[in-house]
């Protein structure tokens, strides 16, 4: 409020008081020309002048003070050099001035103007180059085709990562760790090459080919768990996948995503190709190769239906992957299947639920403390992929806090499905704590990349497992 007032607080009172002055005329000039003994056509002139000025003056602080040092500071978030905003204030108040002489006082301004304009000719002659740069820096600042942090190609000249723009100049720094300052005056004219802003050309399309024996909703999760599970690669928007032809090898799936920078292009593909085999060889899918003419005559591959598709995913998750067929075909029977929406709680850290949880569709983010209890760790689940092993097996309490990072298909083997199948066929105490000792040695820090485990190894840990199972289930068998 201090402030207000003291940039147009008094301004404001005298622009009020000449206002009526100028309104009231007759009322007020005419006792004060006969008490000063000046011609009331020349005091109303002084008044309306006076009135003008302090107009002129509020129209330049308005101009200085709230567009210039206030309105577009705020927009871009740089404040502009002093000597534009003392050139700006002192040309408005220089055409103030030549509006009063001219329409009040009625002088001949041609002097004044000339004399004026020679001024400014000569000052925009000495500082052209600054002032130039100043308002060339504005405009990059507002309409912003380049933004600190973008990689960028200037014609064909400059290139690098941009670090910083001033209202003098942008600050480029190059792959040699180089700092490279161009004038933005350099800038007005320039081809300016933007890889990090999405355009038409950071759409990238990649056509994956599957056999016909995979079903569409299978293809679809893991091809789309497999983009969104690319390491390094940053999207705008989410990526899509689509079946859009059938040929004689297979069903033709477009996996199309956007990268947010255009010049980590081959990159992105890699990673994405990389991902997505990764994914398709986890789920003991593989890419379609033409057939034979003797396969072809033998009739057409059968597509997998729904039940058949939940047991190739019971088939596939490293948990069931060591347990007969039988076995997977009872555990996919029971499964119950739950549907999140992205950011959907699917189970809370200490909750008792005795589940596990595999993935069909999407993807989960878990987070827990590491084993050391000193940092948040974050698990991403795809497709294939279960958690919640402890609570099913040994009925202890999630470890973690699961929440639907997309839309995503959840089955659900529940403990009471668990005991009813150990009731029936008691020996599957075995192969289910032989399976979990497989699992938790590869996962241990032990396990090294084609070294098998030791068999007394093995053995301690499937007598764990064992024990565990039977502690849980056995009571109640």
């Amino acid at each position: 409020m201090n402030e207000y007032w003291q940039n147009y607080g008094r301004l404001s009172v005298m622009g009020i008081i000449l206002g009526l002055a100028v309104m009231l005329d007759d009322l007020f000039t005419r006792p004060l020309a006969f008490v000063s003994g000046m011609s009331q056509q020349i005091l109303e002139q002084y008044i309306t002048g006076a009135f003008g000025l302090v107009l002129t003056m509020m129209v330049t602080r308005v101009v200085r003070h709230e567009i210039l040092d206030g309105m577009i500071p705020r927009k871009t978030g740089k404040s502009l050099p002093q000597l534009v905003l003392d050139l700006t204030g002192a040309l408005i108040f220089f055409i103030g001035i030549c509006i009063i002489f001219s329409m009040v006082f009625k002088r001949d301004i041609t002097a004044l103007v000339a004399t004026g304009g020679a001024s400014v000719m000569v000052i925009g002659l000495a500082l052209r180059d600054m002032l130039l740069s100043a308002f060339t820096g504005i405009l990059l600042n507002i309409e912003k085709p380049l933004k600190p942090g973008d990689s960028v190609r200037i014609n064909d000249k400059w290139g690098g990562k941009v670090e910083k723009i001033t209202w003098r100049a942008t600050y480029l720094m190059t792959r040699n760790e180089e700092t490279l300052i161009i004038p933005n005056l350099s800038l007005a004219n320039a081809v300016i090459v933007n890889f990090t802003t999405p355009d038409a050309r950071a759409r990238r399309n990649i056509e994956v080919v599957v056999d016909f024996d995979t079903s569409v909703d299978s293809a679809e999760r893991i091809l789309y768990a497999a983009v969104l599970g690319a390491v390094g690669v940053t999207y705008v928007g989410s990526p899509s996948v689509t079946a859009i032809r059938i040929e004689r090898d297979g069903v033709v799936y477009l996996v199309t995503f956007i990268i947010s920078n255009y010049g980590d292009r081959w990159k992105a593909d890699h990673a994405v190709i990389k991902s997505i085999l990764q994914c398709m060889r986890d789920a003991g899918i593989t890419v379609s190769f033409p057939k034979s003419e003797v396969i072809h005559s033998q009739g057409r591959v059968p597509i997998a239906n729904r039940s058949l598709d939940t047991l190739r995913l019971v088939q596939q998750c490293r948990v069931f992957r060591l347990l007969p067929a039988p076995v997977c075909k009872r555990i996919a029977e029971s499964m119950i299947e739950r549907y999140f929406q992205p950011g959907a709680v699917i189970v809370n850290a200490g909750e008792r639920r005795d589940s596990l949880f595999l993935v069909g569709e999407g993807m989960v983010k878990r987070t827990m403390t590491d084993r050391d209890a000193t940092r948040l760790v974050n698990e991403r689940f795809i497709a294939t992929e279960a958690f919640g092993l402890r609570s099913l097996f040994c009925s202890q309490p999630q470890v973690a806090t699961a929440v639907a990072e997309t839309a995503v298909l959840i089955y659900e083997f529940d403990r009471r499905s668990l005991a009813g199948m150990l009731a029936e066929d008691p020996s599957l105490v075995d192969a289910c704590a032989h399976s979990l000792a497989l699992l938790a040695w590869r996962e241990s820090k032990e396990s090294v990349v084609g070294v098998e485990p030791a068999p007394e190894v093995i053995e301690n840990l499937t007598n764990l497992y064992r024990g565990q199972i039977h502690a849980v289930y056995m009571p109640r068998i």
